[in-house]
């Protein structure tokens, strides 16, 4: 499961409504007897309400709205250029080292599955090395180490390498059934798993405990990717700073959405 059963959320107006909303659909998944309630009768989970999970991931400049959710300095690996939102306690997300690491792990393995080694030497590591491994887990593995640079130590790290290894999976499987991605395709899913991540982490253990867990993460994953849909995208490549870039400025449409909706 994605969320951390130890952690009960960010505080703040953002947070709060973010759980309400995910809390309230807990409320009528399941049936009278504790089951499940057939598809056609789940009770909906509006991505629109969702949104909102935006201003806890903290953008690269003060002005730009950065919410009730995590305060200032960087989280992980980030950069001086990572400006802090207001304080409301909870990981220090940042949406440029959010895209920084996701879009590391994301080209390396679309790197890895087209054959790309010079990309991947750029990235510290060695396409026949990987070749030789004989292990997907291992390379992804390898990834993920090179892609989150930060130690596991914090709640944001820890989301950062669940991001990682999610997106390299995914973009594995994709080029493994022979379908190749495109770039746009790519920061898209990115952008969904980051902000999946983050309403799951962000819902502590209302799903974590919920007899009908795996149900609603798969709800809430699809929510997130229809936020995803919204970002406005301009994706020029797939190397680390294409995608990189693109999955950040695709974050701050989103961002620019809620500032302007909600």
């Amino acid at each position: 499961m994605g969320t951390s059963g130890a952690y009960s959320g960010s505080g703040g107006k953002d947070g709060k409504a973010i759980r309400d909303t995910i809390g309230d659909y807990l409320d009528g998944l399941s049936g009278a007897g504790g089951d499940g309630k057939p598809d056609g009768e789940r009770p909906p989970l509006d991505p629109n309400h969702l949104r909102r999970v935006i201003n806890l991931i903290r953008p690269r400049s003060s002005g730009g709205g950065g919410g009730d959710g995590p305060g200032g300095g960087g989280a992980g690996a980030s950069g001086a250029g990572d400006a802090g939102g207001r304080s409301g306690g909870g990981p220090r997300r940042s949406a440029a080292t959010s895209a920084r690491t996701a879009g590391r792990a994301a080209a390396a393995a679309y790197a890895y599955r087209t054959g790309d080694a010079a990309t991947l030497e750029r990235l510290g590591l060695d396409y026949s090395e990987l070749r030789g491994l004989g292990d997907e887990f291992e390379v992804l593995r390898r990834i993920v180490d090179m892609a989150c640079t930060a130690p596991d130590s914090t709640i944001e790290d820890h989301e950062q390498r669940r991001v990682a290894a999610e997106v390299a999976e995914w973009v594995m499987e994709q080029e493994r059934g022979g379908y190749r991605l495109s770039p746009e395709e790519m920061v898209r899913q990115t952008i969904a798993v980051i902000i999946a991540e983050t309403l799951l982490v962000e819902s502590g253990g209302l799903v974590n405990n919920h007899d009908l867990a795996a149900v609603a993460e798969s709800d809430i994953r699809d929510a997130a990717e229809a936020i995803a849909t919204q970002a406005n995208l301009s994706v020029d490549g797939a190397t680390e700073d294409e995608v990189s870039r693109a999955v950040e400025a695709g974050l701050e449409t989103i961002r620019g959405i809620v500032g302007g909706g909600s």
